[in-house]
């Protein structure tokens, strides 16, 4: 039956896996002297461990990316010396590089693989048949999407006629470098997630409620799977607990009892990132047939049931969030993408997690979900202040924030599918809004000829507020500052009703970015 049955719609699915830097050796490593460890496999080339349930990797889903390597005396425990290294492959269990780790066969090694490109592992999911399912840390809803484009792949095509006559043909053809296109994704704007991906910074302060020492990651983890933990002083990286263990693993610095479940509610704020080294994302893009069930798959499995593709290394390129009148408020995210990886046949997509139940979605344990929390921004939740007011005869706008990122190949990245980095430029803010006027204010500032800029008191800057039915604990602010009024468009209306004018300002900085509410970001 399922030869015959047809990929439709319904069994389209797409999910976010957080690109996180992944501390490999106090997942799999040995601890000696107080370092988790891995040793090295034959030639001095591979790491190796001991494969496990929860010490699995998704196969050559790592190739291109780079990893962090400190090389340690296997006597001593001491520290010799460190070194960036790209990964040529990888299998479950085992990781090659581009060149050799050490010349001494004792040696062993932390290893860290860098966020770019790899996206965060989950523990293996075993069914009854005994057919060992490898997972990603893909179960994170997408929010309210309406519409979304995954990227294209567009392999060039080469044809060549090699000086050789016959035929009007081409005598030979081959694909050159695979490009792997932009996604482009449109949600009505429930959380201010997207800002921090296109933003680069991210600041958390836990708010939640913290009782005792059950709370907290230093105690028994069997029975806090699903659960997200932060450090309560406030901190960058929130992680989520599965099968007993901590994903991504902690950094051999940290102290598990300083991170407590989050239960309510989170303070973010995100700032702008002016080194170019964005946060990115993968996003998992499945497609199933009706009933499907994992514990029918099997190692020959044809892709018949369901086919998953994962794309790596996505970076927000440009965000727009757009607000009108008796609409909810919503966001345009067009991302860049460094592969496209066709899964293997065992793959459960979502980490083995329904619809319904996805993270952020679902409320976590301790925490009160409501409807109110996952419904968007609404226009009459916001208000906008500009030239030292607030502008209360708004009609709609628009904040596009643009990263300029260009991709870029380099020599031995070992796949030509493979982007080698999206290197950010230019960086551009701007603000349209169409309202009624009530006086040459904006006539004014177009003919201006300097920036407006923030006074002490912040008076000056163009400021946007959301606030979900007026509850501060769910809500989204952002300012601009440095900006020049570039076009003011006053039409002559047909009728005699009301002057609408469209003003267009370009901003130079962006000043503070908050956002309080109940999802959690795992970046």
């Amino acid at each position: 039956m399922v030869l015959n049955e047809v990929y439709t719609g319904a069994g389209l699915s797409a999910t976010l896996i957080p690109e996180i830097d992944l501390e490999l050796s106090q997942l799999v490593g040995t601890t000696a002297n107080g370092v988790k460890t891995i040793a090295t496999g034959s030639g001095q080339l591979t790491l190796e461990w001991t494969i496990g349930a929860n010490k699995t990797l998704v196969t050559d889903l790592y190739k291109g990316c780079m990893a962090e390597l400190g090389r340690y005396t296997s006597s001593s425990g001491t520290l010799q010396d460190t070194q960036t290294l790209m990964i040529k492959s990888n299998t479950a269990n085992t990781i090659t590089f581009n060149q050799a780790l050490s010349s001494t066969p004792s040696d062993v090694f932390t290893c860290k693989i860098l966020a770019f490109g790899a996206p965060c592992p989950y523990p293996r999911y075993d069914e009854v048949s005994g057919v060992s399912h490898p997972l990603l840390n893909a179960n994170n809803w997408l929010g309210l999407v309406n519409t979304i484009t995954p990227p294209s792949v567009d392999p060039e095509l080469k044809q060549l006629n090699m000086a050789l006559g016959g035929t009007r043909n081409f005598n030979y053809q081959y694909k050159g470098a695979e490009t792997v296109g932009n996604a482009s994704i449109d949600v009505s704007l429930n959380n201010g997630s997207w800002l921090y991906y296109a933003l680069g910074g991210m600041t958390y302060l836990h708010a939640g409620t913290e009782i005792n020492t059950n709370e907290t990651l230093a105690t028994s983890l069997s029975s806090k799977s699903g659960q997200a933990y932060g450090l309560a002083s406030g901190g960058t990286n929130i992680y989520k607990v599965r099968n007993s263990a901590v994903w991504p693993p902690l950094p051999s610095s940290a102290t598990a009892a300083d991170y407590k479940r989050i239960k309510g509610f989170t303070n973010y704020t995100f700032s702008e990132n002016d080194s170019g080294d964005l946060p990115s994302f993968a996003l998992e893009v499945t497609a199933e047939k009706h009933n499907v069930t994992y514990n029918q798959q099997d190692a020959t499995d044809d892709k018949r049931k369901h086919y998953s593709k994962i794309y790596t290394g996505m970076q927000v390129n440009t965000l727009t969030l757009n607000f009108e009148e008796g609409q909810e408020v919503k966001a345009t995210i067009d991302a860049v993408c460094r592969k496209a990886h066709d899964a293997e046949d065992t793959y459960a997509p979502r980490a083995n997690t329904t619809h319904d139940n996805l993270f952020n979605r679902k409320a976590l344990e301790g925490q009160t979900k409501t409807t109110d929390d996952t419904k968007p921004f609404m226009y009459s939740d916001g208000s906008v202040k500009m030239f030292g007011q607030t502008l209360a005869r708004v009609k709609s706008g628009s904040v596009t924030i643009s990263n300029n990122l260009t991709p870029q190949r380099y020599i031995g990245n070992y796949d030509r599918t493979i982007a080698s980095a999206h290197v950010a430029g230019q960086r551009t803010y701007e603000v349209q809004l169409s309202m009624l006027i009530v006086d040459n204010t904006m006539w004014a500032e177009l003919r201006k000829q300097n920036e407006t800029s923030a006074d002490d008191s912040g008076v000056g800057l163009i400021e946007l507020e959301f606030e979900k039915d007026g509850n501060s604990n769910d809500k989204i602010k952002l300012t601009l500052d440095d900006y020049v009024t570039t076009a003011v468009d006053i039409p002559f209306p047909d009728d005699k009703g009301p002057l609408e004018v469209s003003l267009t300002a370009q901003a130079r900085t962006f000043g503070e970015c908050t956002y309080t509410g109940k999802w959690v970001i795992q970046g």
